[in-house]
């Protein structure tokens, strides 16, 4: 099998292993009304509530360090699409040209009227005082005191919320470009519930690509005729894969 013909497409399973805390299953972030929570209308109406809410989940990722899989994906300069915002493959090094974030990464921040990648800046969630939280948050994303949001000069963490569609700030058409000149799609971790991974399903499905689906426990709706189904865990297939 041709590596570099390969695109990898992770979700939340692959962070598991690095104490990562998933959006679905037991003690998933489903628990805590993310459909709610990470929109852009929640941004708009309560940006303390939103960006607290964010602010936890940076806490909850923020020492997490990148397992075996992250490391070995890296090491072989793979094409990979996550679904995941935890900078764990940047953390691991993976090549910039050969990694995009389809969701963002919560690490950075950008202006509201940002249209490009080359945008974005650290977001210094780490250097929050939690005794003066909301304060805080304003002050690190140039929100008003009263909460007031300035189109032109406020920020917003980089991160494709529930009421957005994917963009060329989420570098989807170059995602769906991947997909189509590969020979083989790997879905590592993933449920078949969010948009990038049902379409690239779609697409590598049509168009006869041989798909593998990499999960201890895989989403019905990926159980397809053609598609090789490994039960493991993602450090167990990289390390037999390469």
């Amino acid at each position: 099998m041709n590596h570099q013909k390969t695109v990898f497409i992770t979700g939340a399973g692959i962070s598991v292993e690095s104490g990562i805390q998933p959006f679905r299953g037991k003690n998933g972030l489903w628990n805590e009304n993310p459909m709610e929570m990470a929109t852009f209308a929640k941004f708009e109406s309560k940006p303390a509530d939103f960006l607290t809410w964010y602010y936890h989940r940076f806490v909850s990722c923020k020492d997490a360090l990148p397992n075996e899989a992250h490391v070995i994906l890296a090491q072989q300069k793979v094409k990979v699409i996550t679904q995941n915002i935890d900078n764990l493959h940047k953390k691991a090094e993976h090549p910039s040209e050969s990694l995009i974030e389809i969701h963002g990464n919560i690490h950075y921040k950008r202006k509201i009227n940002d249209t490009s990648i080359n945008d974005l800046v650290i977001a210094h969630w780490e250097k929050l005082d939690e005794n003066n939280l909301e304060k805080e948050l304003f002050r690190e994303f140039n929100i008003g005191n009263n909460g007031g949001i300035n189109y032109q000069k406020s920020f917003r963490p980089h991160i494709l919320l529930f009421d957005e569609y994917y963009t060329d700030l989420y570098q989807y058409e170059l995602a769906q470009d991947w997909i189509k000149q590969s020979d083989t799609v790997v879905f590592i971790g993933t449920s078949n519930s969010v948009g990038i991974t049902a379409t690239t399903l779609e697409i590598a499905y049509l168009n006869k690509k041989k798909i593998i689906v990499v999960d201890p426990n895989p989403s019905p709706s990926l159980v397809l005729p053609g598609i090789k189904i490994l039960k493991q865990t993602a450090i167990e297939f990289c390390k037999h894969f390469f």
